[in-house]
């Protein structure tokens, strides 16, 4: 079997970082799934990856796992993600990193809870660290928190009004740069990817100016395809790809079983890109 026939997920979490599904649990979703490789890619931190291997070679699974990493930054007062595949997670670097940037993520979250207890919100940091399941406090879990509190109804509106840019809660972050992340993760042999270039709700002109960034900066490839894409979105990352010679990657990132967003439910990469996997061995 070539690469070509194997069904990729490049982008996905588990409650490693802000994911609802344990790496176990994620791994048997992909193989129900058919997808044959997946990168696990938690928010700033590996902590996920040896669990799934073990559950990989337990249960024998047909599933190739890719060591992965999405490493937040902050780039024009925007967060930009940045996707490390291949990485050796050994890397020294990497780890130093990835500690910092979990010491921030500790510190923006209590900065959070003190923001909601200001609009009569208590115990918000103890509770999010109960959706955390003993990891580290992220937005997704505070508004896990406020929906099952009936604070809001949904995800969206947690965001909205409470921990977005115009939320009441929102507390700005203070991630690492894109040009040490892709450092980074060159340093531990990995390949840097743009993480779903058009959801940062950017002009075509913005997002070509940080692809372009993303570039000079010695990025590796762009995700190109992702869930909850029109063809049209498709085809101009695809020209994005193209355009400043990077190659396409693709990925769900899944968090949680939703119909609209599932393990391998993204489109095949158009023609005109050279895959991240191109000269892969698996």
């Amino acid at each position: 079997m070539t690469n070509l026939s194997y069904c990729y997920d490049l982008h996905c979490h588990s409650t490693a970082s802000d994911g609802t599904f344990s790496p176990a649990q994620l791994m048997q979703r992909a193989v129900d799934n058919q997808v044959n490789v997946l990168a696990l890619t938690d928010h700033d931190t590996i902590k996920g990856l040896a669990a799934a291997h073990q559950y990989i070679e337990q249960h024998h699974l047909p599933l190739h796992l890719i060591n992965g990493v999405e490493i937040s930054t902050y780039w024009k007062s925007t967060e930009i993600h940045i996707v490390g595949l291949n990485i050796n997670t050994a890397s020294q670097p990497l780890n130093a990193l990835l500690i910092a940037q979990e010491n921030q993520r500790i510190e923006r979250a209590k900065e959070i809870a003190y923001k909601l207890k200001k609009v009569s919100i208590d115990d918000a940091y103890a509770q999010a660290q109960i959706y955390a399941q003993g990891d580290i406090v992220s937005r997704a879990h505070f508004a896990r928190f406020l929906i099952a509190n009936g604070y809001v109804k949904d995800m969206k509106h947690a965001f909205k009004k409470y921990l977005g840019k115009s939320g009441y809660a929102y507390v700005a972050p203070k991630w690492t740069t894109i040009e040490e992340a892709i450092a980074v993760i060159h340093q531990a042999n990995g390949q840097a990817v743009l993480a779903h270039p058009s959801r940062y709700d950017f002009t075509l002109s913005k997002m070509r100016t940080l692809i372009a960034y993303f570039k000079l900066q010695a990025g590796d490839a762009i995700e190109v395809s992702q869930s909850r894409q029109t063809i049209d979105e498709l085809n101009i990352l695809a020209k994005c790809a193209v355009d400043f010679d990077l190659l396409a990657s693709q990925g769900s990132d899944f968090h949680d079983a939703m119909n609209y967003l599932d393990l391998g439910k993204t489109q095949p990469l158009p023609q005109s890109v050279t895959p991240i996997w191109h000269n892969w061995t698996l």
